[in-house]
Formats: C-alpha cells, sequence, structure tokens
C-alpha cells in the first residue's frame, strides 16, 4: 500500500495520569488526494499492550474461557463477559511471558504449546493499546487460580461449534474473543 506517509506532532498535554494516561494532541498529517491536513486535536489513551490466549484442552477438545464482571460493560446491560484471559503485559516482561502468567492467574493451567497468531490494536482511533494473540494447548485439570488479587472468574469450556454459536447468539461478544474464534474457524477451515 502506497499514501502518505509523514505527520507531525504539534503540541502534547498530559490531561490525565492515572490507570491510563490521557494526552491532547496536535497534529498535521498528509491527505490521500495531496498536500496537508488542517491541524487536528486527538485524545489519545495511553495504555501499556497485552497478551492473550486462545486456550485449547487437548484430551477434552474443547475451548477454555474466563467468564468475569467488566465494570465498563455495565453501561449496555450485562457486564459479566466471556472471553479469552488475558492481561497487560508487565514492565519486564514479552508477550508471551504476560500470557503465561495471565494464563495460570485467572485460569490455572499451565501451556504445554504456545503459537504467536498476531498482534492487533484494540480501537486505534483513541488508545495505544495492542493485544498480542497467542494459540495454546493445556491438558488434564487446572491447578489453583487465584486471580491478581480483585478478578471474580469462572471458567467455562465449550468446543468450537459452540462457541461460534454462541457469538451468533449475542453470549460471546467480547472482541479479542471474536477474533481468536474466527482465526481459529479460519484455520479449522483450511
Amino acid at each position: 500500500m502506497t499514501g502518505p506517509r509523514r505527520f507531525e506532532e504539534l503540541s502534547r498535554q498530559r490531561v490525565h495520569d492515572g490507570f491510563v494516561k490521557v494526552d491532547r494532541v496536535d497534529l498535521t498529517h498528509d491527505l490521500f488526494a495531496g498536500g496537508t491536513s488542517p491541524v487536528i486535536t486527538k485524545e489519545i489513551v495511553g495504555r501499556d499492550d497485552a497478551s492473550t490466549a486462545l486456550v485449547r484442552h487437548r484430551s477434552r477438545g474443547t475451548l477454555v474461557f474466563v467468564h468475569q464482571f467488566r465494570a465498563a460493560a455495565a453501561e449496555h446491560g450485562d457486564p459479566w463477559l466471556v472471553e479469552l484471559c488475558a492481561g497487560k503485559i508487565d514492565p519486564g516482561e514479552n508477550a508471551e511471558q504476560a500470557m503465561r502468567r495471565e494464563l495460570t492467574e485467572e485460569t490455572g493451567y499451565q501451556a504445554l504449546s504456545v503459537e504467536s497468531v498476531g498482534t492487533f490494536y484494540i480501537s486505534p482511533g483513541y488508545t495505544t493499546e495492542r493485544m498480542h494473540l497467542f494459540l495454546v494447548d493445556v491438558d488434564g485439570e487446572p491447578g489453583h487460580a487465584p486471580g491478581d488479587g480483585h478478578e471474580d472468574i469462572e471458567l467455562l469450556e465449550m468446543t468450537l461449534q459452540d462457541a461460534l454459536e454462541a457469538v451468533e447468539s449475542g453470549q460471546i461478544k467480547d472482541a479479542k474473543t471474536l477474533l481468536g474464534l474466527y482465526w481459529l474457524r479460519g484455520q479449522a477451515e483450511r
């Protein structure tokens, strides 16, 4: 793909410095039609990258999900979401190390094999966060899954077909989970 490649950040001001960082940024960028955009002001949420695991249970032929409360989803009626296990990458960790830690914390399982699927932006219109997706195989029974102290997690297992039906019925609506399931369906159709 070719097209505009230049942008210029004119100013940046931190307007919030908490769990997430929010910067107000003034910038210009090249336009596809030629020339340069007028000055654009954007608020950008700075958030650490995260890792997520699409977990396959080898002997049962199921996928392992976490079912947990998500306060931000409460505004839309049902804050208990079925998701892939996931979490932010802590300082000093790489994406796979973070995924392995989150897998153990949230599910109690240890990874038997790990395959990197890819990296994607969560919502690049406002946040810097990227998600690193891994396909992980586990087996046996989970160990103790303490979470990180504030998580209330229920483990759910479904076949790929049941999970896809849960997507179609609206029971699974988390973006990283949808992406992982559609990717796995594509692999199965090959």
